[in-house]
């Protein structure tokens, strides 16, 4: 499955929560976890909607420190099995990320992706998104 999309301003919270996040995710066994920038980019997919079916990975009652307190969350991870951006593909880049309580998880057309850092990106990028099918379903 393809998903297109132009990358968003987020709300700037995640550069802190993911450079806590990323250290449980590494003992989890998330793949490439380690090679995580400690952010996230945020793709916005209108007018097209999706509704997960099934996730990749997928880590419950997850605990980390995260600023000011320790909290406990469920994360879902679908792998992005190639990523393209100003011409140049990227295989096995990295996953759309899914933190339960973020307020992005319940938006039917924006997706937060994390992985290694990307040279030269900016708001309004198109960015195409290959997964694995069965993963999404597009909405009607």
């Amino acid at each position: 499955m393809i998903i297109k999309g132009i990358h968003i301003q987020g709300m700037k919270g995640a550069r802190r929560s993911l450079k806590r996040q990323k250290k449980a995710f590494v003992e989890l066994g998330l793949p490439g976890a380690e090679r995580f920038f400690n952010g996230t980019i945020n793709i916005d997919t209108t007018p097209e909607e999706y509704d997960l079916v099934q996730f990749d990975y997928v880590f419950r009652q997850v605990q980390h420190k995260s600023f000011p307190r320790k909290r406990i969350e469920d994360f879902g991870f679908i792998e992005i099995l190639e990523l393209l951006h100003n011409n140049t593909r990227y295989e096995n880049w990295g996953y759309l990320y899914f933190p339960h309580n973020s307020p992005h998880f319940n938006n039917p057309s924006i997706f937060e992706m994390v992985g290694p850092a990307l040279p030269d990106f900016d708001q309004g990028d198109g960015f195409e998104i290959k997964i694995k099918n069965g993963r999404l379903k597009k909405q009607k």
